[in-house]
C-alpha cells in the first residue's frame, strides 16, 4: 500500500465527517396526523414570496437589493448590527445582533443562530450569514455569534462538546430577554446541520426559548448519526459496499470506545486497527484516539467524537415548543428517514402537536437542488412557517 501524509489520510477522514450529499432516501408517506408537510405544502411554502420580501433579492451576507436595481446595487440598510460579548458559563461569546431599523420603539421577535461543525468560524456561520439579514429586514431580530472556541469567542475548541454549544445558544437567549428592543415572550433558536440538533438542544433545556428551527439537524443518537455519515462518505467517494460492510464493524467499536472513554476499551480497538491497517487503507478505517488529539488537521471533528457518550434523545421526550424539522431528501450526512421517525415519536410521547417537518425533493445537506444546482429557497420556507405557526400567536 502506498505511504500516505498524515495530511493527506486525515483530509480524507474528514470528508467523511463533512461529504458531499448525494444519496437517495424514501420519505415518509404524508398524511395529516403525521405533521409531515405533503410535497405540496412544501412547495407553497419555498414558492410563496413572504410579503416582507416583495421588492427585494437577497445576498450572501449583508443588505438586500431591490429587485428593479442592477446586480450588485443593494438597497438602503433596513438593519443596524450590534456587536456584542455575551458571557456564558464562564466564557465570553462574540455576537453580532441585527436589528430592525424601524420602527425604532418596537420590541421585535428575536432568533439565536447557531453554527454547522467544526472549527472554521467563516464556513460555519454561512447560513447564519446568510439568513440573518433576511431575518432583520422582515422585522426579526437575528443573532450571530462565533461558536465557543472560534472567531472571537473564548475557550478551546477542541474541549467543547455539544453541549457547550447548547448552554452557549441557551445563554444567548436569555441575554436576549433583557434586550430593551427584543420582545421576551417571542425568542427562537435556528440553525443547521450540526447548529440544527444545537438548536433543538437549547429549546428543549431553556425556558427562554419559545419555538425552534432546525435544517439538516440530526435526531438520532450521537453514535448512529456518525455511523451513518461516516459510510455515506466512504460510499461518495466510490469505496466498494464489500469494503464498507468489512470495516463498519471497527467504525462502530471505535465509536462505542469514545463514547465510554474509558482507555481500555480504547486500547482494544487500537490494536483492531493496527491489524486492519494490514489489509485495508488507512483512509478508510478509524484512528486511534491518540492519533487524533495529536494531529491538528483532526481538530474540526473533536468535539463531535467528544460528544458521543450523550444522550441527546431522552430529554426531547419532553419538548413541547413550536418546531420545524426541515430536512433534504437526499442527505448523505443526516439519516433523513430515521430522523423523522423519531421525531414523530418523541413528539407522540411529549403530546406536541405544535411542530411540522418538512422533506424537501433533490435536497441534500445544504439547500441546493442536486440536480438543477440552485438555491433552495429554505428563506421563504422559514419566514412563512414563523408568519403562520408563531409570530401569529
Amino acid at each position: 500500500m502506498a505511504t500516505r501524509s498524515w495530511r493527506d489520510v486525515a483530509g480524507a477522514v474528514l470528508a467523511l465527517v463533512f461529504p458531499a450529499c448525494l444519496l437517495a432516501q424514501r420519505p415518509a408517506a404524508a398524511d395529516a396526523a403525521s405533521r409531515i408537510l405533503s410535497g405540496a405544502q412544501v412547495e407553497e411554502l419555498l414558492t410563496r414570496r413572504p410579503a416582507c420580501l416583495e421588492g427585494y433579492r437577497t445576498n450572501q451576507t449583508g443588505m438586500l437589493s431591490r429587485s428593479d436595481a442592477p446586480p450588485g446595487v443593494r438597497a438602503e440598510s433596513t438593519f443596524t448590527v450590534e456587536t456584542l460579548s455575551i458571557p456564558s458559563d464562564g466564557v465570553m461569546i462574540r455576537g453580532w445582533l441585527y436589528l430592525p431599523k424601524r420602527p425604532a420603539n418596537t420590541r421585535y421577535p428575536a432568533i439565536v443562530l447557531t453554527n454547522g461543525g467544526g472549527d472554521g468560524s467563516r464556513p460555519i456561520k454561512s447560513l447564519s450569514d446568510w439568513i440573518a439579514p433576511v431575518l432583520a429586514h422582515c422585522g426579526i431580530a437575528a443573532l450571530v455569534h462565533d461558536k465557543r472556541g472560534t472567531g472571537e469567542s473564548g475557550g478551546r475548541f477542541v474541549e467543547t462538546t455539544y453541549d457547550d454549544y447548547a448552554t452557549d445558544a441557551g445563554n444567548l437567549a436569555v441575554f436576549l430577554t433583557r434586550h430593551p428592543r427584543i420582545n421576551p415572550k417571542l425568542i427562537g433558536v435556528l440553525g443547521g446541520s450540526e447548529g440544527g440538533r444545537i438548536a433543538v438542544l437549547a429549546a428543549s433545556r431553556y425556558p427562554a426559548v419559545t419555538f425552534v428551527v432546525s435544517f439538516a439537524g440530526t435526531v438520532v443518537s450521537a453514535q448512529e448519526d456518525r455511523i451513518y455519515a461516516q459510510m455515506g462518505g466512504l460510499r461518495s467517494r466510490g469505496i466498494p459496499d464489500s469494503v464498507i460492510a468489512a470495516v463498519e464493524p471497527l467504525w462502530r467499536r471505535s465509536f462505542a470506545a469514545w463514547a465510554s472513554d474509558k482507555p481500555s476499551d480504547h486500547d482494544r480497538v487500537n490494536a483492531e486497527i493496527a491489524e486492519a491497517r494490514g489489509r485495508f487503507p488507512q483512509d478508510v478505517l478509524p484512528f486511534p484516539k491518540a492519533d487524533m488529539e495529536r494531529i491538528p488537521d483532526f481538530a474540526a471533528v473533536l468535539p463531535t467524537w467528544r460528544s458521543l457518550g450523550r444522550d441527546y434523545m431522552t430529554e426531547m421526550e419532553r419538548f413541547r415548543k413550536p418546531w420545524l424539522a426541515i430536512f433534504g431528501e437526499v442527505d448523505q450526512v443526516v439519516p433523513t428517514q430515521a430522523s423523522v421517525r423519531n421525531i414523530q415519536r418523541l413528539m407522540a410521547q411529549s403530546r406536541n402537536t405544535r411542530y411540522a417537518i418538512a422533506v424537501i425533493p433533490r435536497c441534500g445537506h445544504a439547500p441546493v437542488d442536486v440536480e438543477t444546482r440552485r438555491m433552495i429557497r429554505l428563506d421563504n420556507l422559514i419566514l412563512n412557517w414563523l408568519t403562520d405557526h408563531v409570530l401569529r400567536d
